[in-house]
C-alpha cells in the first residue's frame, strides 16, 4: 500500500477538498485514503487513528477527522492572491473544513519528516469530542508517557491556548515557552498565551495529561460557508513546528488538580439543547447575524422552518405562498 503525500499546497488544498461529516461514507473513504496507508497507523475501537514515532514520546499532537457539512463529497476550493483559501462556491451547509483539514495536513507532513510523537487523529470533534471522550474514557493508559497534548485546531493566527470548557488545562509558563519558541523560529510570528479557549479534543485529557493546548493554525469563520485559511501562515508553521525542539517545553501543571474551572460547563456541555435556545430566544439579533455569517438565508431560514412543522406530531400544516 503506498503512502498518500500531501506536501505543499496541493496536498493542503486536496485534504481541504473532502468535506466529511461524522460516520459518513466520505469520512471513511479520507481515513483509509490517508491514514490508513501510513505505516505503522493504528485504529482503536472508536475508529480515531493513532500513530507513535520516536521511543516512548512525551508530546502528543492532535486533529481531528471530521468537518462541519450538511452533506459529504468533494468541494472545489481556491486560494486568492493574498494566499487566503477558500470555498469556490460555498453556500449554507457548506464549510472549508480547514476546521480541521490545516491540522491534519500539518500533521501529515510532520509524520512524512519523522518527528517524534504521539499522533491522535480523533473522530466527532465537531459532535462532542467523542473520540477523543473515547480514548480518555476507555484507553487512558494510552497516555500515560504523555506530558504535553497539543492540538491544531484553534482559528486565528496567535493563540495557545491556556483554558477549555474544563478550565485551566495548560499552564501560563508551558504556554509562554511554546509561544516564545514559535516566534523565535519565524519572527512573524506573534502567538502568546490566551485563556479564551472553549473546546477541542485537547480539553478531554486535562485530568491525564498535565499540559493541554490547542495552537492557532491559521483559519477564520468555521463551520460556514464564509471559512476561510490563511495557507501563508499554515505553511510557516508547519515549518517551525519541523525544527520545534519540544524538550524544551516547560511542564507545570498538575492533572491531578482542576484550579480553575471559571467555565463551569464541561460536565454539562453535551446536549444541552434548551440552553441554547433560550439564549437565541434572549439575544435574537445576534443569532440571527451569525446565521448570516454562516451563509444562511433567509429563505434558507423559512424553508427550514417550514419543513420542521411539516414535520410536526401536531398535524399543522402551514400553506405555502405560490
Amino acid at each position: 500500500m503506498t503512502y498518500h503525500h500531501v506536501a505543499g499546497r496541493t496536498g493542503l488544498l486536496e485534504i481541504l477538498s473532502w468535506a466529511r461529516p461524522h460516520n459518513s461514507p466520505v469520512e471513511r473513504a479520507f481515513c483509509q485514503e490517508y491514514l490508513d496507508r501510513i505505516p505503522g497507523m493504528k485504529a482503536d475501537a472508536f475508529g480515531n487513528r493513532i500513530l507513535t514515532i520516536g521511543d516512548r514520546p512525551r508530546v502528543m499532537w492532535s486533529s481531528h477527522v471530521d468537518t462541519v457539512a450538511a452533506r459529504g463529497g468533494q468541494q472545489d476550493v481556491g486560494i486568492d492572491e493574498l494566499d487566503i483559501a477558500s470555498l469556490c462556491k460555498g453556500k449554507a451547509g457548506m464549510s472549508l473544513g480547514a476546521d480541521d483539514g490545516a491540522g491534519i495536513w500539518i500533521m501529515l507532513n510532520m509524520i512524512a519528516a519523522g518527528r517524534p510523537g504521539l499522533y491522535l487523529f480523533h473522530r466527532g470533534e465537531e459532535q462532542g469530542c467523542l473520540g477523543s471522550h473515547w480514548i480518555a474514557r476507555n484507553t487512558p493508559d494510552l497516555l500515560k508517557d504523555i506530558d504535553a497534548a497539543i492540538a491544531f485546531d484553534r482559528a486565528g493566527l496567535s493563540d495557545v491556548i491556556t483554558h477549555q470548557s474544563y478550565g485551566r488545562t495548560c499552564s501560563d509558563a508551558f504556554a509562554a515557552r511554546l509561544a516564545s519558541a514559535l516566534n523565535d523560529l519565524n519572527p512573524g510570528f506573534r502567538y502568546r498565551p490566551d485563556d479564551t479557549g472553549v473546546y477541542t479534543d485537547t480539553n478531554e485529557y486535562a485530568g491525564i495529561v498535565p499540559e493541554c493546548t490547542n495552537l492557532s493554525v491559521g483559519y477564520h469563520g468555521q463551520h460556514g460557508p464564509r471559512e476561510t485559511l490563511n495557507v501563508d501562515h499554515c505553511e510557516k508553521l508547519l515549518a517551525a513546528m519541523l525544527q520545534l525542539d519540544a524538550s524544551l517545553l516547560v511542564i507545570e501543571r498538575d492533572p491531578s488538580l482542576q484550579d480553575d474551572d471559571r467555565w463551569g460547563w464541561h460536565e454539562t456541555y453535551r446536549g444541552q439543547a434548551g440552553d441554547l435556545a433560550d439564549a437565541v430566544a434572549e439575544n435574537p439579533h445576534l443569532a440571527a447575524r451569525m446565521l448570516e455569517d454562516c451563509g444562511v438565508t433567509l429563505d434558507d431560514f423559512r424553508i427550514i422552518a417550514w419543513e420542521e412543522e411539516m414535520n410536526d406530531e401536531t398535524g399543522y400544516r402551514p400553506l405555502m405562498a405560490s
